[in-house]
């Protein structure tokens, strides 16, 4: 009988808080880039854009915190990265370019999406119910 997949053996993630680029309008330009970007780094890993906010979308319905008020232009988004590739990615959106390259830049990260979600001051996405 094959083990059963707890907790504890799931693949390690961690969720990183990123600013987005102005010219970056929707959720397919956003997640473009960082398929861009997965593709430079050398173990490949598997990106995933969890939650996005443009730039006009944040001003009236997201509450302000020290963070998002600090990177007032672009949108704000949550990405997902495997743990091992961590040192790679958080490498290339901490770089000051990164922006200008790809898009994004990395604002915070954590092991915790709902810690990333309150520096951003992004409110939790409503579940879709079958």
């Amino acid at each position: 009988m094959a083990k059963r997949l707890t907790k504890a053996l799931r693949e390690k993630r961690r969720w990183i808080g990123v600013q987005v680029h102005p010219r970056h309008q929707d959720r397919n330009a956003v997640e473009q880039a960082l398929a861009n970007i997965s593709r430079s780094i050398e173990t490949k890993p598997s990106l995933r854009l969890m939650d996005f906010s443009r730039h006009d979308e944040r001003l009236g319905t997201m509450e302000q915190t020290e963070l998002s008020n600090a990177h007032p232009d672009g949108g704000l988004a949550i990405v997902r990265a495997p743990l091992k590739a961590m040192p790679e990615v958080r490498n290339l959106l901490q770089d000051e370019t990164a922006l200008e390259t790809w898009g994004v830049v990395s604002l915070t990260t954590s092991g915790k999406i709902r810690l990333v979600r309150e520096r951003l001051g992004l409110p939790k996405p409503k579940r879709k119910r079958k």
